[in-house]
This record gives C-alpha cells, sequence and structure tokens, in this order.
C-alpha cells in the first residue's frame, strides 16, 4: 500500500478517554507528503485567489448597478431642494430594500406599496416629495408631500463595501484560524519538552519517553503527543515523527525547537540540556508575546474609541444637523443661507450624506488596519479588524436609514 493510504489508515486509541481517532485526515497526509516533498503549500494562495474572486464578483455587481440606476435621472425642477421623483433614488438593477417601500399617493388614496421583501425588517423613513414641481420653495407652502422608504436598503455603494469586506475577511478569517490552533498547542508545548528532558535524564530513550507522555496531561497538546506515540510503536522513525510534528502544527517557535532536539539526536549530544532550553526559550518567547499583547492593549482599545466617537458623530451629522439645513435652505427657495460667520450656497444631503460613509469606510479599515498590525504585528489580524470595524460603522450607518447613493443627484 502507498505511504498515503498508510498514513490515512492509521488510528490511534486516546489513553484517557479510549476513543478511536485517525491521526492523520486525507487533507493533513497530502500536506505533509506535499511539504516533505519540498512543495508549495497552496492554502494561503487559494484564499487570496477566493478573496480577490469575491471582491470582484461585489465590484462587478456594483458597476452594473450604478449603470442601470443612471437612467432614471433625479429631477427638482423648481431648484427648491425637493425631489419631484425620489422613488428613483437607487432604483438600479441589483438595489432591493429589506421591507416594504411605498410609493407617493395616487389620486388621494393611500400610499401604495411596490416593492418588498418583507415586513420584518422594516425600518420606514419618512422621505419628502416636491408638493408641486413647478413652484419654488419661497411662493408654495412648504409642507411636502411624504413616502415612506424602507431600510435597511442594499444599492451599488453597499455592495463597494461587500466587496471591500470579502477582500480582506477570509484571509483574516483563514489566518486566524491557524494562528489560534498554533497558539493552543505553543502554550502546553514547554511544559512538554520540560518532561521530555525529565525522562531523558532519568535513562528513558527518546521513544519509550514520548510513550510515556503520552499518558500525560498537556491540554490541547494531547492529541499531537499521542500521534506521536502512536507512529513511534508503528515503527515510524523518531526523526519523521518530529518531521510530521512540526508540519502539523506548523509553529516556528515548535519547528526550531524540534529541529534543535533532531540535531541533538542525531549528533548524540546531552539532548537534556538542550530540551530544557529549548523548553525555556519557548516559554519566553510566548511570555514576551503576551507581554506585548498587553502593552499595546491600551493603545488598540484608543483606536476603536476613536472609530467610534467618529462614527457617533457623523451619526448626528447625517441623521440631523444636515437635515435640517437642507430644510431651512429648501424653505428659502433653494437660495444661499447663513449660520453666524459661515455661508452655505449649496446643499446635496444625499452627497452629504454619501461622503460621511466614504469618510467612515477609509476610518474603520484604516483604524482596523492600525489596530491589527499594533496588536499581533501580522497582515491576518490586519484585515480581520478592518473588516470587523467596516462590515459595523457600515451596519449602524444602514440601520439608521440615512440615504445614500453612489450616483449623487443633480439639484
Amino acid at each position: 500500500m502507498s505511504i498515503k493510504g498508510n498514513l490515512q489508515n492509521k488510528v490511534y486509541t486516546d489513553r484517557r478517554t479510549g476513543v478511536k481517532r485517525r491521526w492523520m485526515e486525507y487533507w493533513k497526509v497530502d500536506r505533509w507528503l506535499s511539504v516533505r516533498n519540498k512543495d508549495a503549500d497552496w492554502g494561503p494562495t487559494l484564499v487570496a485567489f477566493f478573496s480577490i474572486t469575491l471582491a470582484i464578483f461585489f465590484f462587478a455587481i456594483a458597476n452594473e448597478d450604478i449603470k442601470s440606476d443612471k437612467r432614471t435621472e433625479m429631477v427638482d425642477r423648481d431648484h427648491d431642494k425637493q425631489f419631484d421623483n425620489p422613488w428613483n433614488l437607487n432604483d438600479g438593477r441589483f438595489t432591493f430594500t429589506l421591507g416594504n417601500t411605498y410609493a407617493e399617493p395616487q389620486n388621494g388614496e393611500k400610499y401604495e406599496l411596490i416593492t418588498g421583501l418583507g415586513s420584518s425588517l422594516a425600518i420606514k423613513n419618512n422621505e419628502s416629495k416636491d408638493k408641486d414641481p413647478f413652484i419654488n420653495g419661497i411662493d408654495e407652502e412648504m409642507d411636502a408631500d411624504q413616502w415612506y422608504r424602507s431600510y435597511p436598503e442594499i444599492s451599488a455603494i453597499d455592495y463597494i463595501v461587500f466587496g471591500l469586506i470579502g477582500l480582506m475577511y477570509p484571509y483574516g478569517w483563514y489566518g486566524k484560524r491557524r494562528d489560534a490552533i498554533r497558539a493552543r498547542v505553543e502554550e502546553k508545548f514547554p511544559d512538554f519538552l520540560r518532561d521530555l528532558a525529565e525522562y531523558w535524564k532519568g535513562g528513558l530513550s527518546m521513544t519509550v519517553a514520548i510513550q510515556t507522555l503520552a499518558k500525560g496531561e498537556y491540554g490541547n497538546l494531547n492529541d499531537e503527543v499521542n500521534k506521536m506515540a502512536s507512529q513511534i510503536s508503528w515503527g515510524v522513525s523518531f526523526g519523521e515523527v518530529l518531521e510530521m510534528f512540526t508540519e502539523r502544527v506548523t509553529s516556528p517557535i515548535v519547528t526550531r525547537a524540534v529541529r534543535m532536539v533532531d540535531e541533538a539526536n542525531r549528533a548524540g549530544g546531552r539532548i537534556s540540556d538542550i530540551l530544557l532550553a529549548a523548553s525555556f526559550d519557548a516559554r519566553e518567547i510566548k511570555a514576551l508575546e503576551n507581554e506585548r499583547r498587553q502593552e499595546v492593549g491600551s493603545y488598540v482599545t484608543v483606536i476603536y474609541t476613536s472609530f467610534f466617537v467618529y462614527l457617533g458623530i457623523i451619526l448626528v451629522l447625517a441623521s440631523t444637523f444636515i437635515p435640517a439645513i437642507v430644510d431651512s435652505s429648501a424653505a428659502t427657495g433653494g437660495g444661499s443661507m447663513s449660520i453666524g460667520n459661515l455661508t452655505i450656497r449649496e446643499m446635496n444631503e444625499v452627497w452629504i450624506s454619501s461622503m460621511f460613509l466614504y469618510s467612515l469606510m477609509v476610518q474603520g479599515i484604516g483604524n482596523g488596519l492600525a489596530a491589527g498590525f499594533m496588536s499581533t504585528g501580522k497582515l491576518y489580524s490586519a484585515f480581520s479588524k478592518a473588516s470587523f470595524l467596516l462590515f459595523l460603522g457600515w451596519f449602524i450607518f444602514e440601520i439608521m436609514g440615512i440615504a445614500t447613493s453612489v450616483n449623487t443627484p443633480q439639484i
């Protein structure tokens, strides 16, 4: 039988629970054989390809949505900052609302339901339609007709956000998952090396020592120690056992220590001293990592706090301050208005809200990348935190019902 078949069919019994397990699954067999044969690890490449493909998919949808949305322009004939056809805002091919959307009244009847994917998620948001599109805001009574648009509404600008998240999150999740597995093993690895040195000093061979240690308690490392003991009992050489162990764990700390032990075992040196040195070295590295994480924790907290403060300010401006100014401008027929020494000549509420969302996207990505690099110094952590802050900012912005659009209405 081939080496792959042998590796797949081997099982071992957990001496603590009595459960039989297959010690190397099919994908792990392929991975170990590939690494042993000096083949490239295609895992990160496949994740990167998937991320780029997912991002391109969402960007393509956003582009098509923008093109179809441009076919119905917004109109303001009397230039009083009141839309004549507000329902044409974000009506692209792939725009949809997670709730009911109501159009203008028809001949004095009720508001007519025109689209909907269910009302349970609807958050109704009042919007206004110009009462008379041929009379400006000064001459007409500024009591615009109201219609209702439900939120969340998914349009082109949201697909751009999804594309950015799709570009970053898969690699962030993949790296975080592999790092979590590696960290669980590294936690007990120094204790394993120390005990292995003690058994060696007691006169046991490396093979017997590992088989004895398989009965011990090493947390998440128990499974790996049992696999090593089972492999040795099947006649696999100690060097190959260590090599397979390092390739399963993929930890720089474990790889360096195991290589030291393997070389010392081949050279016939004082393996116990090297094991103790490797144990001390691994423990110090983990202690330094924990110390660094604690030291930068306060800075990461400051980064998160600054993002949420910025988010709060943006929400207040977009939901209360800007609409109030636009309403005041509409009451004067769309002319300029003054707030203290500030003169406002032109204001487009949708354009400003869209710029706020763009700035929130930049803030979320930038803060997330900074927090990730400061906490671990690894790219996957930066991508993971950046995608989280980007999604959180977009989600809160969306459920607030603030109107945004890639195609800014020209009024």
